[in-house]
């Protein structure tokens, strides 16, 4: 039976964080399941008429990724899933052809991988951390709480997860740090790219991003734009939950 791998993100407009995460992800299956294997797809409609518009590169939905892949004569198509957390985009994902691997943050074991990670949580000189998350309108921004409190579980309580559009805010985190006397700050992206909210919500000089909120608030900031998809053992998770469904498929 002929199987094929639909690699499907929400996606990113941002060429330079697309080429170090979403593309090399790819890439890496493609290398252990074989190219002609293998297609792409982005949820997030926007971003791909962005990116039509502005490179000419035509990107599938899963929808047209996965009649592409049945066309060319695939009876088996896998979604291999980025998203963090089964959120609302992931929901919008279609098993009609063939399983759809689980998203990032699901089991115990995820969690752990993320909190003892050393160099995914190297404060690289600074007091704490502060992770930008998306968050979401479902009950999966739960996910983001359970991964704090792993954090607290682990003894680091210098490490904090906020969110862009989820329960927990950048405000929020202000409050528990106030407890602390903690002066530098290192702002990271828990996101698998450092797109537009790591660049503009995140990092920029603008009076609402959370660099300016914390340096308002007497911190010293520093602003790492590196997406998840960057670190090796994020890649390695993903590709793990792709060979968990893989070989059932």
């Amino acid at each position: 039976m002929k199987k094929a791998i639909l690699v499907t993100s929400f996606g990113t407009s941002h060429r330079d964080t697309r080429e170090k995460c979403l593309d090399l992800i790819q890439r890496e299956v493609e290398e252990k399941y074989g190219s002609e294997n293998v297609e792409r797809a982005y949820t997030s409609r926007i971003i791909r008429r962005i990116i039509e518009k502005n490179e000419g590169i035509h990107i599938f939905d899963q929808e047209e990724g996965l009649k592409a892949l049945k066309d060319r004569g695939f009876e088996k198509i896998i979604t291999m899933s980025l998203h963090i957390i089964d959120g609302i985009e992931y929901s919008k994902l279609n098993d009609k052809y063939g399983k759809i691997s689980k998203p990032l943050l699901i089991d115990d074991n995820d969690f752990k991988k993320i909190v003892e990670n050393e160099k995914f949580n190297d404060l690289e000189g600074n007091d704490a951390i502060v992770f930008m998350g998306h968050g979401s309108e479902s009950t999966a921004d739960c996910t983001y709480q359970k991964l704090q409190n792993e954090y607290l579980k682990a003894g680091k309580n210098n490490i904090f997860i906020a969110t862009v559009e989820g329960k927990v805010t950048i405000k929020d985190i202000i409050e528990k740090m106030k407890e602390k006397d903690f002066k530098r700050i290192l702002l990271k992206p828990l996101m698998i790219v450092a797109g537009d909210h790591a660049k503009n919500d995140m990092s920029s000089d603008d009076e609402d991003s959370w660099k300016t909120i914390l340096k308002n608030e007497g911190y010293e900031v520093t602003a790492v734009l590196k997406g998840m998809g960057e670190y090796k053992f994020i890649r390695e998770m993903f590709m793990d939950k792709l060979k968990d469904i893989y070989y059932l498929a």
